[in-house]
């Protein structure tokens, strides 16, 4: 499975700190050992990105997943916000899921959405 991983991803954490008005600013830094992962990327299409429409709006989960190799240092979520995201070409992808494909931590996948900030 690892001869499939032909893209790379890079994962960032986020740090959350003040600003010279004393409001919260998020800031995203690389996190060593997780900086150019091969990975292989499954682009997501129409039902399954979980799209839906409201109010004429279009609104969606998941833009794609990433399949790698497992790391145990990733988490997806702390106290029901964002903490890590997937930087892939340039552009910033919020984890929205994490899975441990074959239970045994060797693989996983990490459903994503592209990030509106």
């Amino acid at each position: 499975m690892r001869n499939l991983y032909n893209s790379k991803m890079t994962i960032q954490e986020a740090t959350l700190t003040k600003d010279s008005y004393g409001s919260d600013t998020i800031s995203w830094a690389d996190i060593s050992g997780l900086i150019n992962i091969p990975c292989r990327i499954n682009w997501l299409h129409g039902f399954a990105r979980g799209e839906s429409y409201i109010n004429d709006k279009l609104f969606w989960m998941r833009d794609a997943k990433f399949y790698c190799s497992y790391y145990s240092t990733m988490n997806d979520k702390k106290k029901d916000k964002v903490t890590m995201r997937i930087v892939y070409d340039e552009i910033n992808f919020d984890i929205v899921d994490l899975g441990n494909v074959d239970e045994k931590g060797q693989y996983m996948i990490i459903i994503v959405k592209r990030s509106e900030v």
